[in-house]
């Protein structure tokens, strides 16, 4: 890895995510060896599977630290178009499991395109976003959506229905891939797949009405959702009062709920939790926070919480020195692909949000996920170095050049992004 263009803070972001590796992995083999030893097969099974996913994800993720991350963008369109076609045929030929299609069997290892979603449905905003930024337009969702039916009898093109729905091309993609998974069905991944766009467009310059007014509606559609589907609704009546069902729909919350309480100040200790001993379901995917935290207690649990935190400080620190509107957005994205993921599945752990299937990143059991999640860092890391190396070879022809007495342009004097992005591309 280039290390030269590796901000500090950058390096403190990958020990924090390797930290979350680590700690990831002793969880796995501590949440999955009685389960194993139950089911008969080796108690090293899940770990073992674990590493091996974990290798090539890590191989994964130097590959793409060393990619352009210009590329990612001449072909965001086609990525998205790929990524669409799994969704398709995930939904014609792949695995159903608990009433849901979200995965395809290759051999003995399991992809979920809905996981790959979440990152191409950023890349395609990411590109879109900046270049609005880029151009000067003001960021907003309502008043740019309003305009047309405003100024109706406006022959300006700017007011016209078709110049609104060209505006809004930074949410297309991530609105095709949600509806997609919103119908295998999974809302938790599609709400993720459109969040983060919708973050991007807040970091953009949205304005605070706009981003008032659209969180409230975005809580009543989330509402209205879940009414239209009876299993929507049963997990927010279990978030409301889980005990009253424990026997039945509220089991998995206050399963979740009696580990991490049981955990105490310092926890029962490595290996040593109860709640796994097959009490808890999936354990070691979506609920894996919940064995931790019995294991390593209110400590341990709020290190972790600590982590995700951290990870989102250094990321957005290191994204604020990024002089490439694009690149800037990228790891801004990514970052909060991760960090927010994290927070989210701490939050239906401990009953405060309802049941989804967002797994803990680096945590939960390696699949599609882990190997998003590590690959966002390869991207993380390739994107910030190779941004910061092009605007430092800029700045050093510049000074060249001013030494020699060439006359330079404005937008060269001014270090104008604007001007800087379009000698790029040219």
């Amino acid at each position: 890895m280039d290390m030269k263009y590796a901000p500090r803070n950058l390096q403190k972001m990958f020990i924090v995510a390797a930290i979350l590796i680590i700690l990831g992995a002793f969880n796995v083999y501590s949440s999955t060896y009685y389960m194993n030893l139950e089911s008969g097969t080796s108690p090293y099974d899940h770990i073992l599977k674990h590493i091996v996913v974990l290798a090539v994800s890590v191989g994964g993720a130097l590959i793409l630290s060393r990619f352009n991350y210009r590329l990612l963008r001449r072909f965001d369109g086609l990525l998205c178009c790929l990524t669409i076609v799994l969704l398709i045929l995930v939904m014609v030929a792949g695995r159903t499991v608990n009433g849901a299609t979200r995965w395809f069997m290759l051999g003995p290892v399991s992809l979920q395109p809905s996981e790959i979603a979440k990152v191409t449905g950023l890349i395609w905003a990411s590109s879109c976003l900046a270049e609005k930024v880029d151009k000067h337009m003001k960021i907003t969702v309502f008043a740019r959506f309003l305009r047309p039916f405003i100024h109706p009898a406006s022959r300006k093109k700017e007011n016209s229905i078709g110049a609104m729905i060209r505006y809004f091309s930074p949410m297309y993609m991530p609105l095709i891939m949600a509806f997609l998974v919103i119908r295998q069905p999974d809302m938790g991944t599609a709400g993720m797949i459109l969040m983060f766009p919708a973050l991007l467009y807040i970091l953009a310059g949205m304005p605070l009405f706009e981003i008032i007014f659209g969180m409230a509606l975005t809580v009543l559609v989330f509402l209205a959702l879940a009414i239209a589907a009876p299993y929507r609704l049963a997990r927010l009546i279990v978030l409301w009062d889980p005990f009253s069902y424990a026997q039945d729909m509220g089991y998995q919350t206050v399963q979740s709920l009696i580990a991490v309480g049981s955990g105490g100040l310092l926890g029962q200790g490595m290996g040593e939790g109860l709640s796994k001993f097959l009490y808890l379901p999936e354990q070691y995917t979506d609920f894996a926070f919940a064995v931790f935290s019995q294991e390593y207690g209110f400590i341990g649990s709020c290190t972790v919480v600590c982590l995700y935190m951290a990870f989102l400080l250094y990321g957005f620190s290191v994204a604020r020195k990024l002089k490439d509107t694009y690149a800037a957005f990228l790891v801004y994205g990514l970052t909060l692909l991760i960090s927010v993921q994290g927070f989210i599945n701490i939050a239906m752990v401990i009953g405060c949000f309802p049941v989804t299937g967002i797994p803990l990143p680096f945590i939960s059991f390696g699949g599609t996920s882990l190997l998003v999640n590590i690959g966002a860092l390869g991207l993380i890391w390739g994107t910030a170095t190779q941004s910061l190396k092009e605007y430092d070879e800029m700045e050093r022809k510049k000074r060249i050049a001013a030494m020699e007495g060439r006359p330079l342009s404005f937008g060269e004097l001014s270090g104008d992004v604007y001007s800087r992005r379009q000698r790029w591309h040219g």
